[in-house]
């Protein structure tokens, strides 16, 4: 028999609550599945592509994508309704702000 899985006791220190709790959930859909250290290192791996965009080949990728199907929709989905970020080119504010300036006269 499989010694039990303590994920709790997984949370690293420079996680924030949301990475944490994507892995969490990542790995609670999954400790009945891979042995600790399997389990934690795949965990890690989605993370690292969710969050900081990280590329694996390919057949890591589709490994952790089908892993990752149902955590990742939950994810997402909870995201929809969040402050999102908008990038824009330096240039391009320097003359929205030039052209408020300018009008401001």
């Amino acid at each position: 028999m499989k010694p039990t899985i303590d994920v709790e006791a997984l949370r690293t220190e420079h996680e924030s609550d949301e990475q944490w709790e994507v892995r969490r959930n990542f790995m609670m859909e999954h400790k009945d599945d891979f042995e600790e250290s399997e389990l934690i290192t795949l965990a890690q791996l989605f993370t690292n592509i969710e969050f900081l965009g990280c590329r694996y080949p390919p057949q890591t990728m589709k490994r952790i994508a089908k892993l990752a199907e149902k955590v990742s929709a939950k994810y997402r989905e909870s995201r929809k309704n969040k402050l999102k970020r908008t990038f824009v080119e330096a240039s391009d504010a320097a003359e929205q702000k030039a052209k408020r300036t300018y009008n401001n006269k």
